[in-house]
């Protein structure tokens, strides 16, 4: 009986610590929603009995769900890009996501003839309204800002929001909020279903958290149409700049002082210092630990974060999803709100 008696007050204890004590913001959720919003829409097939497309709906609640009971945390908070986010970046390099007009997303790949290209952007409107009225009777918090882009409510929650002793796991398969990672960060891909933390981030990068950013810059990123410096792989930025494996910040200045003290021995080196203001220019649209938001804003993000946590209306839950007729996407729609 004594031994039944510590084993249980050990159990206690282990799920006392991993609950983070239960404070309101011990530990928080951070879900970039347009990021789950579009993975879901482009990849689940699931329609209701009218033959409307409501994967992008249910893909969504269910990959919060599984969030929720996976990270068990304290608070969910869900951020979408505000009205001209992009705008800030746009002014600074006229080509940023540039290209991504011109991407189509494809719904239901199963069957892809079955929607015209204006069909697929009215579904996803229609969608995104839907999750949103859905979303303001659950016990979550969500964040949308004019003027400013999700990565960046996030990035200033991470490393300016969050108390001494709370901590966050950030979702998304954005790689760039890998520079976010430290003790009380970290960042979950769902499609990887990989936890990242300082650790995790060299094992794949070979380079701690805070050096990624400094890479990124020199590598570009595709998806937002930022260039980087031509050769910069990860393979090759390490051999030349091994530096950038040892677990301390390698400051900007730093960088360029070694490539110039190099510049005969490679051409990287010598690409590198030529290239030093489109680099720089890299790490004002690639860096999210000190997003440029103004005061206002700042402090309208921190009177979200700090507001006591909603509560579950759950017939409001039923009478929109009633509406929008998905609640019979669920086999049971009772478990999964547990």
């Amino acid at each position: 009986m004594k031994d039944l008696y510590k084993k249980l007050l050990n159990e206690v204890e282990t799920e006392h610590e991993s609950n983070a004590q239960r404070v309101r913001n011990g530990r928080v959720l951070i879900i970039d929603g347009l990021n789950t919003f579009i993975r879901s829409w482009t990849t689940n097939p699931i329609m209701n009995e009218d033959g409307d497309h409501t994967g992008g709906v249910i893909g969504s609640l269910n990959s919060i769900g599984y969030q929720i009971r996976q990270f068990n945390p304290t608070r969910v908070i869900l951020t979408f890009d505000g009205k001209g986010g992009s705008k800030g970046r746009k002014e600074l390099f006229e080509g940023y996501k540039a290209d991504r007009g011109k991407n189509r997303f494809r719904v239901n790949r199963q069957y892809p003839e079955m929607m015209t290209q204006e069909d697929e952007q009215i579904s996803m409107k229609r969608q995104f309204v839907w999750l949103v009225d859905l979303l303001d009777s659950l016990p979550i918090t969500t964040m949308i800002y004019d003027g400013i882009e999700a990565d960046d409510v996030i990035g200033h929650i991470a490393k300016h929001v969050l108390g001494e002793d709370e901590e966050c796991y950030i979702v998304s398969t954005d790689k760039d909020f890998l520079q976010l990672v430290d003790e009380k960060t970290l960042v979950y891909s769902p499609t990887k279903k990989k936890t990242y933390d300082r650790k995790a981030v060299f094992e794949e990068y070979g380079l701690y958290p805070q050096n990624l950013l400094l890479f990124r810059t020199l590598d570009g990123d595709n998806s937002d149409n930022i260039p980087g410096v031509k050769g910069c792989g990860l393979k090759t930025v390490l051999k030349r700049f091994p530096e950038l494996s040892e677990d301390r910040k390698i400051e900007f200045d730093e960088f360029f002082d070694i490539a110039e003290t190099k510049i005969k021995e490679s051409k990287l080196y010598s690409d590198i210092v030529a290239n030093k203001d489109v680099i720089l220019r890299n790490q004002q649209l690639m860096q999210l630990a000190e997003p440029t938001i103004s005061t206002n804003e700042k402090m309208k993000i921190v009177d979200r974060f700090r507001e006591p946590n909603k509560k579950f209306e759950k017939m409001e839950f039923f009478k929109v999803g009633a509406k929008y007729k998905i609640l019979q996407n669920w086999s049971d729609i009772n478990d999964w709100l547990k």
